[in-house]
């Protein structure tokens, strides 16, 4: 006879002690404030859901608030939706405030680091209520974009009672392996142990086996848990406690045990797990129920969830159910006959959603269809105008498959591809790499094979490749995606090679003035004719360009489709000194991009606001746009950027005397150097030596930068001539650093924020030359230009210590000291300690005794964090406001806070406000 009901139920669970306390030990760590991951990987049917599912029956869930998201590999072209799935378990409430979040799917075209920052924003309101938890089934069919903002989150937890649980089938992702190994454990999962099967059937029976049936069933089954109850739920009880061992009937493999429970089924119970096969995602019972053609799907649904095929949620509304697990979904998929397969795969594109419907009309083709091709390419264009590209890529390849010739198959599967590689989607392009290479030669496969290949970083081929494809196609109207995208793939090769700024534009010119331009692509060109006016003559002819060829509003009313132009207008405002109007470009790029409608370009707009304010004197808010710029860079993978985004991240630090720091990020971006970044890079390093006084290191860094490509020195005069010109005093040079200064000066006229910079250096060549009277005038006329939002701040106090140390030389020291006094607080309101030691000596040489430094002196051994949070709670910002704005949370603000207020004996923010603002600037 078979099993009672009670007995053959799913929730059957032995074993596996070991790992239920090792999740339970990493639970009582995060709820302590110690985040944790736990990664519990293994074989199809090991169990790995059920012991996760198994913890959370037996954890005290009061005040833990639970986010699970399972993903299906039919979703994983679905950009951010596992991140979409996981924010729909939380409360509607707690969503509203994260415009990204609350939208019914997250925009695939949105930046990764704003997924991630809200994503990290909503666990901060929910902790507010208590731990939470956040499980991801089956990681490894997660989309990408999700993984990258689970890595961003991740990367940004601190103090947080947060414990995030992935399971996977082996391999694991690299990146799921890493989060657990850096922060947590990798639990891997094997087949059961003959004891601990021995438990299973007597828990399943009551009674104990047969000697030598458990180890028959083990030996028989690997020990996989999902194949023994499966077993369990066929063989009758009295066969499995009376039958000798060697006659035990038991199935060939799990499959056909499967197709054994599924055949003991009443008939509308069979075709409720049939429908939910076909369906293969959790959908709502009545969904099931119609498509199963079952009229009674409650009473259809128990004897199959008794059986172990279906799990089912009553609580939730319209109580989805689902086949248990993916190999007995397969099984069951595999016991349909064709008719009877592409009957329920036809009802059910009439029954899901359209997005979903395409999966199921595809199944439904038995044939070739050219009809259903061209359907799904009229789709995928309609994505590729929303942004969704990967789903676009999908319906492209399902097409290739569906389409009656090779020349056909051939132009969708390409195209596909192309759209991949343009959304630096390297693994996806690496799977249909062999498939393009065997495709016939033309200008679309050597598109594809050109932008994998910048991928991969071999720039030479993807040249050769690129400008074959647009020279065999500029001429052709109906070809001019492809000319576009090869065009602006070879122009931005010469971007990163350095390149002369001629060829760029040029390039970039022709691709701009073709018929029928891509509109996703666009910008890439035109910003290309901007680039490469810009290297022959400097950011103000790059501005002049760009006025010429896009007619962007003021940055208050630009638009999301104006995103990319004005992240660059904003970078050649701050490169050609107009750092007040930087600012406002930069802001606005920022906040479109928060919106969901950023296009690439966001860790510039961090790194070039972090220059930007580094230089108007708000090095705290310069070190958190530095750091952003990192962390977007890493999130969106884009290497190409890393290195000028580290050097940028080195200024504060060097000039806050944290040399190991500043130096590691500089070892990083000389790491990734490309030509194109040489300069930033070796600026960096240039900036390093000026804040130790090494002098010949930043003499050697400058001819360094000096000996990058011409076009990318143009970009920058305003960073490296002042750089330039002080090594070149420091170290003696003083007749080059005569020609240096008078360019410098007649910059000055084009550059009007270099005039304090002109004036300070001209006083310390003068005095250098051994004239402290002339010295004196130039240092007097400077102070007088007025200080505006394009000054440069650490320049003005340079100006100010030179001037007081000139006049202390010349005795008159009252007035010294009010100049060395007014520096010196310039420098304390930076905390650039590496620069406010040198100028408290020179102080103290103007009265005897030395200044004595002010309060903020003791916070000197914060760490940058500590620092971030400490001076924007002196702004008087809130916990969860500073969380905002460093995109960490809020129980890492109070954790730090803590420290703070222990260290200096604080009773509270209040003290500490008035500890960091004894010196303001």
């Amino acid at each position: 006879m078979k099993m009672t009901a009670s007995h053959q139920s799913g929730s059957l669970f032995v074993g596996r002690e070991a790992e239920l306390e090792a999740l339970a030990s990493s639970a009582q760590r995060a709820w302590t404030g110690d985040p944790q991951v736990v990664l519990v990987e293994g074989e199809a049917g090991v169990g790995k859901t059920a012991l996760v599912r198994q913890w959370l029956t037996d954890q005290d869930a009061a005040g833990v608030m639970v986010l699970r998201a399972f993903c299906d590999a039919s979703e994983s072209d679905l950009t951010f939706g596992l991140v979409g799935q996981l924010a729909a378990c939380a409360p509607q409430s707690a969503r509203e405030q994260f415009e990204l979040l609350r939208m019914p799917l997250i925009p695939a075209v949105a930046a990764v680091a704003q997924v991630g920052r809200q994503f990290l924003g909503l666990l901060d309101e929910l902790q507010n209520l208590g731990p939470v938890i956040v499980i991801v089934d089956d990681i490894h069919w997660a989309d990408d974009g999700s993984l990258r903002a689970l890595g961003f989150v991740l990367g940004r937890l601190d103090a947080d009672r947060i414990l995030m649980v992935f399971t996977s089938r082996l391999p694991a992702p690299e990146d799921a392996r890493g989060y657990a190994t850096k922060g947590g454990k990798v639990l891997s999962l094997s087949g059961l142990q003959e004891g601990v099967v021995t438990d299973l059937i007597r828990a399943a029976t009551g009674r104990q086996p047969n000697l030598g049936v458990a180890e028959r069933l083990r030996e028989h089954t690997g020990g996989n848990p999902l194949y023994l109850k499966t077993l369990l739920t066929e063989v009758p009880a009295e066969t499995l406690l009376h039958t000798s061992p060697e006659h035990l009937p038991v199935p060939a493999s799990l499959a056909a045990a499967v197709r054994g429970q599924l055949l003991s089924l009443p008939a509308d119970s069979r075709a409720l797990v049939e429908a939910a096969a076909v369906l293969g995602t959790r959908t709502p019972l009545d969904t099931l129920g119609q498509l199963a053609e079952v009229p009674d799907p409650v009473g259809a649904m128990q004897p199959a969830v008794t059986a172990n095929l279906l799990r089912w949620w009553p609580h939730e509304s319209g109580m989805p159910i689902m086949v248990s697990h993916v190999l007995q979904r397969d099984a069951v998929i595999e016991t349909l006959t064709p008719l009877r397969r592409q009957a329920l795969h036809t009802r059910a594109a009439a029954l899901v959603e359209p997005a979903a419907a395409w999966r199921h009309k595809v199944a439904a083709a038995n044939r070739l269809d050219p009809q259903l091709a061209r359907e799904l390419e009229v789709a995928a264009n309609e994505y590729l105008t929303d942004g969704v590209l990967d789903r676009a890529a999908t319906l492209l390849l399902w097409a290739s498959n569906l389409a009656p010739t090779r020349d056909e198959q051939e132009r969708l599967l390409l195209t596909a591809a192309a759209r991949l590689g343009s959304a630096l989607r390297v693994s996806r392009c690496r799977a249909l790499m062999p498939t393009v290479e065997i495709c016939r030669p033309g200008p679309l496969r050597s598109t594809v094979l050109g932008v994998y290949e910048i991928l991969l970083g071999q720039l030479d081929q993807a040249y050769t490749h690129l400008m074959e494809a647009f020279e065999a196609t500029r001429s052709n109207s109906a070809q001019h995606w492809i000319a576009t995208m090869a065009g602006a793939g070879a122009a931005y090769i010469d971007f990163f090679r350095g390149a002369h700024g001629e060829q760029l534009q040029r390039v970039s010119q022709q691709v701009v003035a073709l018929d029928n331009i891509d509109t996703q692509l666009a910008h890439i060109p035109q910003s290309g004719v901007v680039w490469g006016r810009t290297f022959q003559d400097g950011p103000l002819a790059g501005l002049e360009e760009l006025a010429g060829i896009a007619a962007l509003p003021a940055a208050g009313q630009a638009a999301a489709g104006d995103a990319w132009l004005l992240s660059i207008r904003g970078v050649l405002q701050v490169t050609s000194g107009a750092l007040g109007i930087g600012r406002e470009d930069l802001g606005q790029a920022l906040r479109l991009s928060e919106q969901g409608n950023g296009q690439g370009l966001e860790e510039n707009a961090h790194a070039y606001m972090a220059m930007l304010c580094y230089w108007t004197g708000s090095w705290d808010e310069a070190a958190v746009h530095a750091d952003l710029a990192v962390a977007t860079a890493t999130a969106e993978e884009r290497v190409y950027s890393y290195a000028e985004m580290y050097a940028i991240a080195a200024w504060v630090p060097a000039g806050r005397g944290e040399v190991a720091r500043a130096q590691e990020l500089l070892e990083m971006a000389r790491a990734y150097a490309l030509p194109f970044s040489t300069v930033l890079v070796e600026a960096g390093w240039a900036i390093e030596a000026q804040a130790r006084a090494d002098w010949e290191a930043m003499l050697n860094a400058v001819r360094q930068l000096l000996r990058s490509p011409q076009q990318r020195i143009n970009c920058f005069p305003v960073l490296w001539r002042p750089l330039q010109v002080e090594a070149l005093i420091r170290t003696g040079h003083l007749t080059e650093g005569a020609l240096a200064l008078a360019e410098l000066q007649d910059a000055t006229t084009v550059y009007p924020s270099l005039e304090f910079t002109g004036a300070w250096l001209a006083g310390e060549l003068a005095e250098a030359s051994g004239d402290l009277e002339t010295a004196c005038v130039h240092y007097e006329r400077g102070v007088t230009f007025p200080y505006g939002p394009d000054s440069h701040a650490m320049h003005r106090a340079f100006l100010e210590h030179a001037y007081g140390r000139a006049l202390n030389r010349r005795g008159h020291t009252e007035e010294a000291r009010s100049w060395l006094d007014r520096a010196c607080r310039r420098f304390q309101a930076l905390q650039a300690s590496a620069f406010l030691a040198r100028c408290e000596r020179d102080r103290a040489t103007a009265e005897p005794g030395a200044i004595v430094p002010g309060p903020e002196s003791a916070l000197d051994a914060l760490t940058a964090r500590e620092r971030d949070i400490a001076h924007l709670v002196s702004s008087g910002l809130t916990n969860k406001e500073i969380a905002a704005r460093l995109y960490i949370s809020s129980k890492t603000v109070e954790y730090h806070l803590g420290r703070m207020y222990d260290r200096f004996g604080l009773d509270g923010r209040r003290q500490l406000r008035s500890l960091v603002q004894q010196h303001p600037e």
